[in-house]
């Protein structure tokens, strides 16, 4: 029986062509999220374009990605329509198949829950707890020890971790050994310097917590802070 060898030889090349393409790929699970994006919108060997987009675009916090959407990608990113429109549809499917559970900060009660270790600590220290845009906590982190001080603790040490991280909102809590959860005149004072700066650079200040191993005090709910006033979007959950 005769073989047809001009049909077999496009599939033979078509074959080591996949080989090739594969054997360029490697191991996925060493590459950067950039090389990876690249791979997404590029296939095994991206265009220096498409691995500039990509380089980009791995640069942006999570919660900035979902938000842009394929057309803020296109807008404000320069990337072609296509491309953004595989990306925005990978990070939706992303979110279907893996859902986030974590729960919203909603209430002085929720963040206090989430700063809990501060009541236990043995000296006197300073917490920020970073959320993404629907007030879902990103992590935490302590940027001071020692008696709050305006003359110390500077708005920069506060929302550094907040704007290397991404989030969009903070809640700042300290603790008071004595058990005195009351606020003195320098907690007022920082309190006021930190949500003027967090508002000018767009990371809102939601509460300010003094807590103790029995009480706590909410700036915001003692205070009535208009968090509107801000430039604060509740989600709708809250």
């Amino acid at each position: 029986m005769a073989v047809d060898h001009r049909s077999a030889a496009p599939q033979a090349s078509r074959g080591r062509r996949g080989e090739r393409a594969l054997t360029a790929a490697g191991d996925l699970a060493a590459r950067s999220e950039a090389e990876l994006i690249a791979h997404v919108l590029g296939g095994p060997r991206p265009p220096a374009e498409v691995r500039h987009w990509s380089i980009e675009v791995s640069r942006l916090p999570a919660w900035r990605r979902r938000s842009l959407g394929a057309a803020g990608l296109v807008a404000e990113h320069g990337i072609a329509a296509g491309p953004a429109l595989r990306l925005a549809a990978l990070w939706e499917l992303a979110d279907r198949w893996y859902p986030d559970d974590r729960p919203a900060v909603g209430s002085p009660r929720d963040a206090a829950l989430l700063l809990d270790d501060l009541r236990h600590a043995p000296t006197e220290r300073i917490a920020v707890l970073l959320l993404d845009s629907r007030h879902r906590p990103i992590g935490s982190e302590v940027v001071a020890l020692g008696t709050i001080n305006a003359s110390r603790l500077q708005p920069r040490d506060v929302l550094a971790p907040a704007l290397l991280r991404g989030a969009s909102a903070i809640v700042v809590g300290h603790n008071h050994p004595s058990g005195d959860a009351s606020p003195s005149a320098a907690d007022r004072r920082v309190t006021v310097a930190l949500r003027e700066a967090a508002v000018i650079l767009g990371v809102p200040l939601l509460d300010h917590l003094i807590l103790t191993r029995h009480g706590q005090y909410s700036f915001r709910d003692a205070e009535g802070w208009d968090l509107e006033e801000d430039g604060v979007l509740r989600p709708e959950s809250l």
